[in-house]
């Protein structure tokens, strides 16, 4: 009446519907090594983070230089660098009568710091307005710049005849 299941098929039948899933043993150790991996990883990621977000602003700085310098002596006339309290200016020390193009800008980010040391000085000092001059032969004065944020500092000396950043040392957490 009833038919007839061979014991082997019901066996196979029954192996093939346990071997469909995941024990949870199985998704507990993924989840394990997971974790393990994000541990591992999140702490070199943050310093990475944190060691961009002061090195934005100094890359900033050196394209500013560097375009101080190259109009400097495209032009033959002095540029300077306003090193102001919140961000830096760039634009020519004798403005032409004519219409001259808008000074470039740029704003640091509120958290981050920065001081100067000009030759002969023996410490950094924050000044709230500097004049960085850049001479119609390309020649600029040989700052030492220190940037800080929450702990972390960057301090780095400029080459006066390139304009490229030297001797750069850093603390990063």
């Amino acid at each position: 009446m009833f038919p007839q299941v061979d014991r082997s098929q019901q066996a196979i039948r029954a192996a093939a519907m346990r071997t469909k899933g995941f024990t949870i043993l199985e998704v507990c150790v993924v989840l394990f090594i997971v974790a393990v991996i994000f541990v591992v990883a999140v702490p070199p990621a943050t310093h990475l983070m944190a060691e961009e977000s002061l090195q934005r602003p100094i890359r900033e700085l050196q394209t500013f230089a560097k375009t101080a310098r190259r109009k400097a002596m495209m032009e033959d006339r002095a540029y300077a660098v306003l090193l102001l309290d919140d961000g830096y200016v760039l634009q020519p020390v004798t403005p032409e009568k004519n219409g001259e193009p808008a000074p470039m800008k740029y704003q640091l980010p509120s958290d981050v710091r920065f001081e100067i040391k000009r030759p002969g000085e023996r410490e950094f000092k924050r000044t709230e307005d500097a004049r960085w001059i850049f001479s119609s032969n390309g020649l600029c004065e040989p700052l030492t710049f220190l940037f800080q944020q929450h702990g972390n500092w960057v301090r780095f000396g400029v080459d006066p005849l390139t304009a490229t950043v030297q001797r750069e040392e850093s603390f990063i957490r």
